[in-house]
């Protein structure tokens, strides 16, 4: 995987949206965390996925697209080939 971005907690706020691939980390040991996937427009919920306690996973966006959560969720842009 090639880090491309630096960690930043998830937020209220649409995060990514000039990314095509995210890390997601959860550093909550013991409680899953949700994170939404936000449409260009920002104004709907394409989708939801909840990373597991200690967990991560690579998500992959369309230009636009952004991703949303609590500040328990780290994330950082890497590679467009990451995860597959």
């Amino acid at each position: 995987m090639k880090i491309k971005g630096t960690a930043a907690a998830l937020s209220g706020t649409t995060q990514f949206t000039s990314s095509t691939a995210v890390w997601v980390a959860n550093t909550n040991a013991t409680t899953h965390k949700t994170v939404t996937l936000r449409n260009t427009d920002d104004n709907a919920d394409l989708g939801t996925l909840v990373v597991p306690a200690a967990g991560g996973v690579v998500i992959h966006l369309n230009i636009g697209e952004g991703l949303r959560g609590t500040a328990a969720l780290m994330a950082t842009q890497v590679d467009k080939n990451s995860g597959r």
